[in-house]
């Protein structure tokens, strides 16, 4: 009986452990990324990254894609000309921040190639942040991107 009063006690502790373990562990942010491939249907790529938990991250990439592809398919001549000239390169980084100081949805870098995005506004109009991203990324008068292929930026934008 004793033997089995010990044995009995350990297991209950171990589960008791366990329990409260598993109960009281917080999931804890890390450095997370992932490559858009084949953006516009044409090829481009762009880079998105994030310090957030796996939770947090968890369709982060596929809401910035359909943003990015519906501003693109939506959009007229001159707004896939922007998009064109801001991805042309293939080196856009996206990252997404939970503490967005300085702006409420979106900013952009001063050379043109990465976006920022803040982590509270991904469901609130993203589509129309990531136009207004592409639009200072990839128009030239913004003093950010430069075209340098007519045929992605059509010649009336060039003068």
């Amino acid at each position: 009986m004793k033997k089995e009063f010990i044995v009995l006690s350990v297991i209950i502790t171990i589960i008791s452990v366990s329990f409260f373990t598993a109960c009281g562990e917080e999931e804890q942010p890390k450095n997370q990324s992932a490559t858009i491939t084949n953006l516009f249907g044409a090829g481009f790529t762009a880079t998105v990254k994030g310090y957030l938990t796996d939770t947090e991250w968890t369709g982060v990439v596929d809401k910035i894609e359909d943003a990015l592809n519906g501003a693109y398919t939506g959009g007229g001549l001159t707004q896939k000309g922007r998009f064109g000239a801001a991805y042309e390169n293939n080196d856009v980084k996206i990252v997404i921040e939970k503490n967005s100081l300085g702006y409420s949805k979106w900013k952009t870098s001063e050379d043109g190639k990465t976006m920022y995005l803040a982590f509270g506004a991904l469901n609130n109009d993203l589509q129309g942040s990531v136009t207004a991203a592409a639009d200072k990324m990839g128009v030239p008068e913004a003093g950010f991107a430069q075209v340098k292929d007519q045929t992605i930026l059509p010649s009336i934008f060039l003068s």
